[in-house]
């Protein structure tokens, strides 16, 4: 496991992705000095010098360099530039330090400079603290919001690195949220201004994170050349924190080239320069990271050793982030080494963490990964119930995600609507304005009266006919809007809010009727370590098409996970539920899908089972049919994969027993208490690519 930090590291991205690279950026670690004489007033050249090097020093200590700031405070001018710069740096050290309060006092003594001196300058440093603050805690939505904000109140005359830091967070937030072509567009407006008055953190630091972006946009070679000037740009300035980000960096590219000992190198390489550094926060998650390699290529127990000196650095630090990776990548090793239970032990105390702190998505993805060790261990058991822990957590993440959408739907509607009733208000009132005009005149142009009034109803017969079209618009917008959020935009297959919503209509009384097939690519993770994310994509897209092609148009098939497809058909009698499972077997199955001249094998899991289920009949939710099939697939992948498991006779009375049942499904199996069908799938084809 890989840690995601909010306070930063370029690391994090090997497992995490844009989010954790664009939490990655962050300047170099060296001890942090109060100032000595920071109650007599400095030269603002010296004060403005010493500001900028406590920021380029307060990643690693975020916590030490913002007091350091608060020391200078005392000589400042009042509402001078070096003012604005120190409250600016520190409001930012102390949302990057996961002290929101602090940050937020910060960001209401400018926002009171502001509202004082009717200075928009303050207003927008007052935004981009509130904004880097809420992206610390994953509200990316309402942090990009302030941060247009920001960015609108900037005078034009603002200095080149307070514009800078601004688009430069701004560039981060839209990588978080997955808006390549926009983080592209900021950083590159960043790193203009970094090469004509940054320093070389600065701009090497931007090199790697716009390498980042475009390896995730899939233009590799420009990436490449990115991260090769990041890598030049920080040696020659011999600054070791930026180096060792820009060889994490490298390690991700080789890691898409299918390198391991370049990317271990590279990884190292990162190690000995947060070490050099002196940045222990750096050191820490670089340790994740090279114990995730381990991990990933079977040494156990040099993933085990490196865990266990991460641990201590992450509890010095108080680093709860890297305390929660380390602890789980300790209990990994020890499952792989088939010390299942000690293992547990470890992974439950970070779950218990990440849980006190109210971190559902990371609970969920350690949830998903201990399910893969567990199963690799041979403990089915243990597997199958953190699969299931694991996809009720998914669903919870989901459903936030989901209101979120809607609130932020409803607020765009809202605030379209008063748009709308703020023109029609204009027009009112200048239409009541040339009225009043008419009447001055009434007594000498009354021959002009008609023709004025006439003119009027034309403009309200007109005006009321562009609100109308723009209502439709309005509501063809929304619809289009609607369908768009209800499909999986890489497969074009439904998601699981169109699940839902059909849901309603197939399950009306809360009772699923029908056949259930739940559909897993086979080591699809294996696919993606070996041909990179392209390819997982393309194999993803492939056997959407093939699933399509097997099933009829009425059928529906979600994409329901990762790697998962949900299938949801009238339900059928048992010779056709088996036909229609092999048929979609053989149909993974088939041809090798084939990407960048590579033949890919692929096979698939499946669970499935007709409800009302034989012979209770017993009626059963969606969502404890779902979790039945999901047992019975995740057997299927445990005694071999390529296969399929159906739930042919249950003997429950209620879903209370149901529930005991499908926590033991092979032990229920064994026992005769449940009837399984196991069919199994054909061999893969893989044909020669000329």
């Amino acid at each position: 496991m890989i840690a995601w930090a909010a306070a930063a590291l370029l690391g994090a991205a090997l497992a995490s992705g844009p989010a954790a690279f664009a939490a990655a950026a962050s300047p170099p670690t060296v001890p942090v000095t109060a100032p000595a004489a920071a109650a007599s007033a400095a030269p603002a050249s010296d004060l403005m010098a010493r500001i900028r090097a406590l920021e380029h020093e307060g990643d690693s200590r975020p916590r030490e360099a913002a007091d350091a700031l608060d020391a200078l405070d005392a000589g400042a001018a009042p509402y001078s530039a070096e003012r604005l710069e120190l409250l600016t740096v520190r409001g930012l050290l102390l949302a990057q330090a996961s002290e929101p309060e602090a940050a937020d006092r910060v960001a209401q003594t400018l926002d009171d400079w502001a509202r004082s001196r009717h200075a928009d300058a303050a207003a927008s440093a007052a935004l981009l603290v509130r904004a880097r603050a809420l992206a610390q805690r994953g509200n990316l939505r309402k942090a990009d919001t302030l941060l247009d904000d920001a960015t609108a109140l900037l005078p034009a005359d603002t200095a080149p690195l307070a514009r800078l830091r601004v688009l430069h967070t701004h560039g981060r937030i839209k990588d978080e949220a997955g808006k390549l072509e926009e983080a592209a567009r900021l950083l590159h407006e960043a790193l203009s201004l970094a090469d004509a008055h940054a320093a070389a953190w600065q701009r090497a630091e931007l090199r790697s994170h716009l390498a980042f972006v475009y390896f995730e946009a899939g233009q590799r070679e420009r990436a490449w050349t990115l991260n090769a000037e990041a890598l030049d740009i920080a040696g020659a300035a011999q600054d070791y924190a930026a180096l060792g980000r820009a060889h994490t960096a490298q390690a991700i590219l080789l890691d898409d080239r299918n390198d391991p000992d370049g990317q271990r190198r590279e990884m190292e390489a990162a190690i000995a320069c947060a070490r050099r550094a002196g940045a222990k926060s750096d050191e820490s998650l670089y340790l994740a990271n090279l114990a995730d390699f381990y991990l990933k290529s079977g040494q156990f127990k040099t993933a085990l050793a490196l865990s266990e000196q991460a641990l201590p650095i992450s509890r010095e630090l108080k680093d709860v982030s890297g305390e929660t990776v380390a602890l789980a990548n300790i209990g990994f090793a020890h499952i792989s080494m088939k010390q299942v239970a000690l293992g547990k032990r470890f992974v439950d105390d970070s779950i218990a963490i990440d849980e006190r702190r109210g971190s559902i998505s990371s609970v969920a993805s350690t949830l998903g990964e201990l399910g893969g060790y567990l199963e690799k261990a041979g403990d089915v058991a243990g597997a199958v119930q953190a699969y299931h822990r694991f996809r009720k957590l998914s669903d919870e993440v989901f459903q936030r995600d989901q209101q979120k959408a809607i609130v932020e739907m409803q607020e765009r509607f809202d605030a379209e609507r008063r748009t709308r009733d703020l023109t029609l208000l204009n027009r009112e009132n200048e239409l009541k304005s040339a009225q009043l005009r008419q009447r001055d005149l009434q007594q000498r142009l009354w021959w002009l009266l008609a023709a004025t009034f006439v003119l009027s109803f034309v403009v309200l017969v007109l005006l009321y006919r562009r609100v109308r079209r723009s209502n439709r618009a309005l509501e063809s917008s929304n619809y289009q809007l609607l369908v768009q959020s209800e499909r999986d935009p890489l497969t074009g297959l439904a998601n699981r809010r169109h699940f839902q919503a059909a849901m309603k209509q197939l399950a009306a009384d809360g009772k699923l009727a029908g056949t259930v097939f739940l559909v897993d690519i086979d080591h699809f993770k294996r696919i993606n370590d070996a041909h990179g994310h392209t390819a997982g994509d393309a194999v993803l897209m492939e056997m959407a098409r093939r699933l399509r092609d097997t099933l009829r148009e009425q059928d529906l098939i979600v994409r329901w996970g990762g790697e998962e497809f949900l299938v949801v058909v009238r339900a059928l009698g048992p010779e056709q539920v088996e036909s229609l499972a092999r048929r979609m077997l053989a149909a993974m199955a088939g041809a090798a899908v084939v990407h960048d001249g590579a033949p890919i094998p692929v096979t698939g899991s499946i669970g499935f089972a007709t409800f009302p289920i034989e012979p209770t009949l017993l009626a059963v939710s969606w969502e404890r049919a779902i979790n039945l099939v999901d047992t019975a697939m995740y057997l299927a992948k445990a005694h071999g994969r390529n296969r399929a498991y159906g739930v042919r006779l249950l003997h429950a009375r209620d879903e209370g027993q149901l529930d005991d049942i499908t926590r033991g499904l092979e032990e229920a199996w064994r026992a005769g208490t449940v009837a399984l069908t196991l069919l199994q799938g054909p061999s893969p084809i893989i044909e020669a690519v000329a």
